[in-house]
């Protein structure tokens, strides 16, 4: 089952954008394309949809980029950064957002490893803040891989587990891992556990290589990973499409990504690396590395008990 973007590449023309909405920011409707208007986003690698406020997302730039988080609207608007003090963006390739009996919470995965040689990776955790004027803690975890080092830029916590899932990307097929990250757990180094492989994935096509020699082989690696607040699905982000995997609580997820997903048409932007889903995953968000950055926001099928069966 594949569900269309209608828009697709209209953004090359304008012809789809629309950061021009309603002052009343009436909920998005159907497919859109905006621009992100902070050119400080330059390498978008991270995205989430608020959980205290629905119509903001949190991003951050990829490897080198300055420790912070940007916030803007679901339309791409805004210019806001929180500085996050204290800690580095080696690699910062994810960004996710879970609920705790806290309020919610932000992990930054960095967990880059192009040429897997780092020996740990971190996860930082943070409350998420208010707006950005509001000072924050962050809470680094200190990660190994049970197998040794891999290279990973697809992170998200299911929140009922308090457990964050991170699918490798060099490997064919990619690795689940799953680590816990309960901070009333006093243990700031812990092993991601080897779960097993996702062979789901639709490789690259003939097309795909044919259009793109050098890349093209690239297309089905997973760049982003996001759980709906509920946990009945999950999303992974790859540069050609995304895919949505329903499932029926508490059943593994590593078993609702056994069955094959349904395919959301994603824009065909150069290196789309971060996405995410809202709150009731029933809207995806994904946003492109490049300059100017388009941001895509996509309406996902509602949810199906008889697909989360494995029923079609």
């Amino acid at each position: 089952m594949k569900v269309f973007l209608t828009c697709g590449l209209l953004l090359l023309t304008g012809g789809c954008l629309q950061n021009s909405p309603p002052a009343d920011m009436a909920p998005l409707q159907g497919p859109a394309l905006f621009l992100l208007e902070n050119t400080d986003i330059d390498e978008a690698s991270g995205l989430v949809v608020s959980r205290r406020d629905p119509q903001r997302l949190w991003l951050h730039n990829d490897s080198g980029g300055a420790a912070a988080l940007f916030s803007v609207d679901v339309r791409g608007r805004g210019m806001q950064r929180l500085a996050l003090d204290g800690i580095r963006n080696i690699d910062w390739e994810d960004l996710a957002i879970f609920d705790t009996a806290h309020g919610p919470r932000l992990l930054v995965a960095d967990v880059g490893d192009n040429n897997a040689v780092r020996p740990a990776v971190q996860l930082h955790l943070l409350d998420e803040p208010v707006d950005t004027e509001t000072a924050v803690t962050v809470q680094t975890l200190t990660i190994t891989y049970a197998d040794g080092p891999r290279d990973v830029e697809a992170v998200a916590v299911d929140s009922a587990e308090q457990q964050a899932y991170l699918l490798s990307k060099r490997d064919t097929p990619p690795r689940l891992y799953r680590v816990s990250v309960d901070l009333t757990t006093p243990a700031p180094t812990r092993m991601a556990a080897f779960l097993g492989t996702v062979d789901t994935i639709p490789p690259p096509t003939d097309a795909d290589l044919e259009a793109d020699p050098t890349f093209g082989r690239f297309r089905s690696q997973p760049t982003a990973l996001s759980v709906s607040a509920d946990g009945r699905r999950i999303v992974v982000t790859t540069y050609k499409d995304s895919y949505l995997y329903p499932r029926q609580p508490p059943e593994p997820w590593l078993d609702a990504l056994a069955r094959p997903p349904t395919v959301i048409d994603t824009p065909q932007f150069r290196q789309t690396e971060a996405g995410g889903v809202s709150a009731d995953g029933l809207r995806l968000f994904v946003v492109s590395e490049q300059l100017p950055a388009p941001l895509a926001s996509i309406e996902l099928p509602p949810y199906s008990a008889e697909s989360a069966s494995g029923k079609r």
